[in-house]
């Protein structure tokens, strides 16, 4: 999606509010729809722009699930790239990774379902060539002291741009905290940063698993 339609979208976003969930840069998210509210989501999405927002649920959001719980500010911005139908309205969705906005308001509407206003979070690549060659070597020392993982350490050194942390976001990051942090930082090499600190720490730990 281009720059300019994503800023357009922003604007007025259809969201799909979730717990415990974050969509990730690079990544692409299923879903299996079937509250009357998110199948008259898709069907909106569907016949608009296909693009929603996935926004993830504060804690504590169970007391007023049915009505508006609060939002954190940072939602990923997905394409609807994978549509199945079921008979009995239920459908199961693919959304690919898009974007990210950081919320303004919300929007009042007649709508089933929740829209927002969001500010586009546009990616800053300043510095991110040397960030990417030391993310590199560090997975590449992944794979030397961990043999049974050399075979995927090569194949991930070889990803260009920022597909590689992306990749390793995916694999390392449980914690939705930090997957908010990575999603929401606009300085490319502060991800990368994230993700070779968190990668150093793994290092560490099967270094001192293998001295034990």
């Amino acid at each position: 999606m281009e720059p300019d339609q994503l800023e357009e979208v922003a604007r007025n976003l259809p969201i799909f509010p979730l717990p415990r969930t974050v969509l990730m840069p690079g990544t692409t998210l299923p879903l299996h729809v079937f509250e009357p509210r998110y199948r008259a989501l898709v069907a909106h999405c569907l016949a608009t722009h296909k693009v929603m927002g996935v926004a993830t649920l504060r804690p504590g959001y169970e007391a007023t699930y049915e009505g508006n719980p609060a939002l954190y500010p940072e939602i990923g911005v997905g394409q609807i790239v994978a549509h199945q139908p079921f008979v009995d309205g239920r459908c199961n969705i693919v959304l690919r990774f898009e974007g990210c906005v950081q919320l303004a308001h919300e929007i009042d509407t007649d709508e089933m379902f929740r829209i927002v206003a969001g500010e586009v979070l546009v990616a800053d690549p300043s510095g991110i060539e040397g960030a990417l060659q030391s993310l590199k070597v560090l997975v590449l020392q992944l794979g030397s002291v961990r043999p049974e993982a050399a075979e995927e350490a090569h194949r991930l050194a070889q990803l260009e741009g920022m597909e590689l942390p992306d990749a390793l976001a995916r694999r390392l990051f449980e914690q939705i905290d930090i997957q908010r942090e990575y999603l929401a930082a606009t300085r490319l090499v502060d991800r990368v940063a994230l993700v070779q600190d968190r990668l150093a720490q793994f290092m560490l730990t099967t270094s001192t698993i293998g001295e034990a």
